[in-house]
């Protein structure tokens, strides 16, 4: 029987990797946050990245907004970091609408604006151009607030995308 489990075990390990082990890999090293923004009101919240954030709880989604009348639209903001010669800084970030009926307990996602606003992140891209200035300038707050290290690795022009214009100066 040991011998089974083990040949069971060796099998698994060839055919699922947990870990990427090859450098040329994009996710290698990479660190994800999930936000939602809503109204100037910001959540870091990770369990956004798997579809159960507190905002989240209790609502079945669809992938269709047909008969749904949004009475909150949050905006989930994917922000990637990755290790650089300076150290942790933001790499990229993506936003998804996320469209939520209280009442109804019904939302709207769009999985695959989701999905691809997180290989966005990864690829380095930042894209927050849906939100407006004071959900940026929210945003920037709580990315500088929550990792000032990080925050000061990272590249001028991704801090000016992320709303480092709209902060007020130390």
């Amino acid at each position: 029987m040991p011998r089974f489990n083990r040949e069971i075990k060796e099998s698994v390990q060839r055919t699922l990797p947990l870990a990427f082990t090859r450098p040329e890999d994009p996710l290698l090293g990479a660190t994800f946050v999930g936000i939602l923004i809503k109204d100037g009101q910001v959540r870091v919240d990770d369990a956004v990245l798997h579809g159960r954030s507190d905002v989240e709880r209790g609502i079945r989604f669809s992938g269709t907004s047909d008969g749904l009348t949004p009475d909150e639209r949050w905006t989930v903001v994917f922000v990637a970091m990755k290790k650089g010669p300076e150290g942790l800084a933001y790499q990229g970030a993506s936003c998804a609408p996320l469209w939520i009926d209280r009442e109804h307990r019904r939302g709207y996602r769009d999985i695959p604006r989701s999905v691809n606003a997180m290989s966005d992140a990864i690829a380095g891209l930042v894209d927050v151009a849906e939100l407006s200035d004071q959900d940026r300038k929210a945003l920037a707050e709580v990315l500088r607030e929550r990792g000032r290290d990080v925050w000061l690795c990272t590249a001028d022009n991704r801090r000016r995308l992320l709303g480092e214009d709209l902060l007020r100066p130390e």
